[in-house]
């Protein structure tokens, strides 16, 4: 398995989103893809923040944009929160 499913919810805009996101990614690098999928799928309503950042969404922490996505602790099912 090469991706996972989470929700995703965009606080910018008060929507959530269920997607498939890659486990050999850096997090950062999903970020950005996170954020032009919402761009596209919101009709360019949600305008990309550079500083924006996942936190779990079931414990509140601050997913490591650092990390890769497989060592994150993000696993199918992940509730997430976009900022």
């Amino acid at each position: 398995m090469d991706k996972i499913l989470v929700s995703i919810y965009v606080l910018a805009i008060d929507e959530e989103y269920d997607m498939y996101i890659p486990i050999n990614e850096k997090v950062s690098n999903v970020i950005e893809i996170v954020q032009n999928t919402v761009k596209d799928l919101s009709g360019g309503y949600y305008q990309i923040n550079n500083k924006a950042i996942l936190y779990n969404g079931i414990d509140g922490n601050m997913v490591n944009a650092n990390n890769i996505v497989k060592f994150s602790g993000l696993t199918n099912g992940a509730r997430l929160l976009l900022i």
